[in-house]
């Protein structure tokens, strides 16, 4: 990729996110609630996730689709739920969560699991992934938070796992600026629609 094609299109991801990120702020939270309830409770209806034995999510940020009460219904029917644990130097590994209150807040202010109850999994076992994004198009392409953890962490360690991601409608745009390293999403759950992006 030529450094000029690269800077714009590094130009592009970084307004799309300004903007998809201010939209998001401007949800009221009891509606973003609401609106996430509604998303991860057509989650749960969903094969690839009713299959899986072992869930990766995230502990969501404020304006993001909330994931807790996702995550607490996961762990009370059975599943292990793991969740990114940051190493630095761009690594993610995945850490097992086993009850909600072992959530503490980590060295880059994201909620982790608490030192003495962290047990990694290993990411073979993965069956699928929740990928959090600031955008995403209809074929499953990924604006993600710009540090590529996901990206890398899925290339190298997750290839197999499906890729679901939960978004509020509007941060599905018509398209998204993509380099090679961006890696793309299976499936993507609104409030108002279900997007099978890939035949997997």
């Amino acid at each position: 990729m030529m450094i000029m094609e690269k800077d714009r299109i590094l130009a592009e991801k970084k307004s799309l996110r300004k903007r998809m990120r201010k939209l998001r702020s401007e949800i009221p939270a009891q509606e973003r609630q609401i609106i996430s309830s509604r998303i991860t409770a057509e989650l749960s209806r969903q094969y690839f996730f009713q299959d899986a034995n072992v869930v990766m999510a995230y502990a969501s940020m404020l304006e993001e689709v909330q994931l807790y009460d996702l995550m607490k219904f996961s762990l009370d029917i059975g599943k292990k739920v793991c969740i990114p644990f940051i190493k630095g130097n761009g690594i993610m590994d995945a850490v097992e969560l086993l009850s909600m209150g072992d959530l503490v807040e980590d060295d880059y202010s994201i909620l982790t699991v608490c030192e003495e109850r962290r047990h990694m999994v290993d990411p073979s076992s993965i069956h699928c992934i929740i990928v959090p994004g600031t955008a995403f198009s209809p074929n499953g392409a990924r604006l993600g938070l710009g540090g590529g953890f996901y990206d890398r962490f899925i290339k190298n360690k997750a290839p197999h796992a499906y890729r679901v991601a939960l978004a509020f409608d509007f941060q599905v745009v018509d398209d998204v600026p993509v380099e090679d390293c961006d890696i793309p999403v299976d499936c993507i759950i609104t409030e108002k629609r279900t997007i099978q992006c890939s035949k997997r």
